[in-house]
């Protein structure tokens, strides 16, 4: 007669059994350890070699003020300085004196870029945190862009002025950050690396 492993070792004592379960929760272990390894091969592949560094861009936009340097599926691109990054023509904040952060990417050609609005809110770490639910279109985050609107004014993109440019109703505060762990890709990412089954076990004996 043929045993399973489970038999063969559960006929012997109880605390065999403690050993089987010890054995198959280390292969969950095992096999989610591979999932992770997958996951961060691949965020290695699509990254930002070197930081960027974001400035104003003729009053409403936003450019790179210094070449960085991208990576998409294992393709290196050098980014030239000067990159336009066009803010739109959205209203990002609608209640006034709010904070607002874009998300800031950039496709493998170094040259087609994207701006992704978050929501509003009333602080901008409050309005940081809300870009977990924003996905970046370009290929490659580069970072993010706080605005805070004027004091008793909304914030219309490609109408109201960055801080230190003009037209409009200036943002009374503008900061702009190399920070890409933000965004819906970024939290997903995490999320996908992140163990599930290790689940501690004691062995006793029966």
């Amino acid at each position: 007669m043929a045993f399973t492993l489970e038999h063969d070792i559960l006929s012997t004592g109880s605390w065999q059994s403690d050993v089987y379960k010890w054995m198959q929760n280390a292969q969950l272990i095992i096999n989610e350890l591979q999932t992770v390894n997958t996951e961060m091969a691949a965020r290695q592949l699509t990254r930002i070699v070197t930081p960027a560094t974001f400035a104003i861009d003729t009053n409403f936009d936003i450019q790179n003020s210094v070449a960085f340097e991208i990576e998409v599926d294992g393709v290196l691109k050098t980014v030239a300085s000067g990159v336009n990054f066009d803010t739109g023509t959205t209203t990002p904040i609608a209640t006034n004196a709010y904070w607002a952060c874009a998300l800031l990417s950039i496709n493998i050609d170094g040259t087609t870029t994207y701006v992704n609005w978050g929501a509003e809110a009333v602080s901008e770490a409050a309005a940081k945190a809300l870009l977990s639910a924003v996905t970046a279109t370009g290929d490659v985050v580069c970072g993010y862009v706080a605005v805070h609107a004027k004091a008793a004014q909304d914030f219309v993109a490609g109408t109201d002025t960055l801080t230190g440019g003009s037209g409009g109703q200036e943002a009374q505060a503008t900061t702009y950050y190399n920070d890409i762990k933000v965004g819906a890709t970024y939290v997903a990412s995490i999320a996908a690396s992140t163990l599930t089954n290790s689940t501690a076990l004691k062995l006793t004996k029966g």
